[in-house]
């Protein structure tokens, strides 16, 4: 890639970018939320076309007017955000623009779940093929991405934050299929955030800043924290222990808790915790093994089947989940794209969502707008929202920024007293997962419980007074965040120790 540069509406994302990627080898590309990193992805697998350069393969110039031109080059792309339709099942989501057909045109299902376990077997992933995709973790839609470009046998593989929704266990299996396709001479290009993986899978590392490129160096040659003040100028530190704050009253409690078990999920089975104000307390685990049931449980989202659930006191179990929320509930959701935003509005309809008959900015049920956008303004500021204006497309902003625009709209404006937050830091470069947690620890001293769910057992660690881990729907035990170790978190996220509760049918 020669002298890339790409403007949206007069501004520039990307300024005369040069990148070289040698065939056979890992080449890592890391940089802040907004560097540019997706936007060059995007250009070099078809879906953008750069404002000026040129793109080459084996010396010879290319130009993609659409991914189809890029994938008849041999380029595949596993994005961030997936691409997935959640009404149609996993094989129907493998084979989509490429499906093996019987005679007279129709879709042979039967080669094409045969090619899926085939794939699946080669590179160790597990999926049901007959599985709705809508029905699947989040984890679990990221390893249908990564099928697709498997089966697709691509020689360019781009890899856009492959790791961000996987457990330890699986990231593992990920880096070593990436170090198996290298070893055939396939070309993977890695962006992460996580600069540990980088540096142990990648050859070379290009580093990207405000849209322009800084360097490119072996890993060999790479540090972290190098790596980092190149990021984002500056040092950051995400390591240490959870701020030191006095417990007040117990803010929420779930007494035996229990859903129905499905197809698809085991249940939760007899969960029973307090969590009180000035508290986090952190619910770790593989993805997959009841988070998402709890969370929608005190949501008012999920039926629940035994148990009860109480705010300060207050049943919540028969309240719906409008009337849940008007409690006091803030929610920072697993994604910020589907669940926290609305991308084809404006970031100041954004940062209101849910909260537009707040006396503050509505009367006589209608918005105040000048009161609405000078208070936006004022907060988004204050949360560091870089954004071409608040009129502007929560879209156009980077994973990073939208990320801000939830937090200022959930401690900022709605400011509830207990906080659901999940995987908050998901897909978040060094220096905004820093700012999150600055945030998370700010509501936790002013008084508020959180709830922190996160499949980053060194979030976790870092954040949480105290750690839950959760196995198959059941709480195998709850350790104080002096007594836990890794090993032992490990242990009970595999389904090894003591139950803290009994099951519940």
């Amino acid at each position: 890639m020669k002298g890339i540069s790409k403007d949206f509406a007069g501004k520039s994302a990307l300024r005369d970018v040069d990148i070289t990627f040698r065939k056979g080898t890992v080449h890592a590309i890391v940089g802040e939320n907004g560097a540019g990193k997706s936007t060059l992805m995007n250009i070099l697998s078809g879906a953008l076309e750069p404002t000026s350069g040129k793109i080459t393969i084996d010396e010879q110039e290319v130009i993609f007017h659409g991914p189809q031109d890029a994938s008849r080059m041999g380029i595949g792309m596993v994005y961030q955000h997936f691409m997935l339709v959640p009404t149609l099942r996993v094989w129907q989501n493998a084979v989509m623009g490429n499906e093996p057909r019987r005679a007279g045109g129709l879709i042979d299902k039967a080669a094409a779940i045969r090619k899926i376990q085939e794939t699946c077997q080669v590179y160790g992933i597990q999926l049901n093929p007959e599985q709705m995709v809508g029905t699947m973790t989040v984890g679990e839609q990221q390893r249908i991405e990564l099928l697709k470009v498997m089966m697709r046998d691509a020689s360019y593989i781009i890899l856009d934050e492959p790791t961000a929704v996987l457990t330890p266990q699986e990231t593992q299996q990920l880096c070593a299929n990436i170090k198996a396709l290298k070893a055939i001479g396939k070309t993977i290009i890695f962006i992460s955030h996580k600069l540990e993986e980088v540096m142990d899978i990648a050859d070379e590392i290009t580093v990207l800043r405000l849209g322009e490129k800084i360097t490119t160096i072996s890993a060999q040659e790479a540090s972290a924290d190098a790596l980092v003040r190149m990021m984002v100028g500056r040092q950051v530190d995400l390591t240490g222990y959870p701020a030191a704050v006095e417990p007040g009253d117990v803010v929420l409690q779930v007494d035996h808790l229990c859903t129905r078990r499905t197809e698809f999920s085991s249940g939760l089975q007899d969960i029973s915790f307090q969590l009180h104000a000035g508290e986090v307390l952190g619910i770790a685990g593989v993805d997959g093994n009841g988070q998402t049931e709890l969370i929608d449980a005190i949501l008012g989202m999920q039926r629940i089947s035994g148990g009860a659930i109480y705010k300060n006191g207050e049943d919540l179990t028969r309240l719906s989940a409008a009337g849940i929320r008007r409690r006091g509930l803030s929610l920072i959701p697993p994604d910020r794209q589907k669940q926290g935003l609305v991308l084809s509005n404006s970031i100041l309809m954004n940062t209101v969502l849910g909260c537009e008959k707040d006396s503050r900015f509505c009367k006589k049920g209608l918005l105040r707008m000048a009161k609405l956008r000078r208070h936006t303004q004022d907060l988004l500021q204050e949360y560091d929202v870089r954004m071409p204006s608040v009129n502007a497309g929560a879209g156009e902003l980077s994973g990073g920024n939208q990320q801000k625009v939830i937090l200022a709209r959930e401690f900022g404006i709605r400011s509830g007293d207990l906080i659901l937050a999940v995987n908050p830091t998901r897909g978040l470069d060094v220096g905004a997962i820093e700012f999150v947690y600055r945030r998370i620890e700010e509501q936790k001293r002013a008084g508020k419980a959180v709830l922190l769910v996160s499949t980053e057992l060194s979030e976790i660690l870092r954040l949480s007074d105290r750690i839950a881990v959760f196995f198959k729907g059941r709480c195998m035990g709850i350790l104080p965040r002096q007594e836990a170790t890794t090993e032992q978190i490990g242990s009970y996220m595999m389904g090894i120790g003591k139950e803290e509760t009994a099951s519940c049918q």
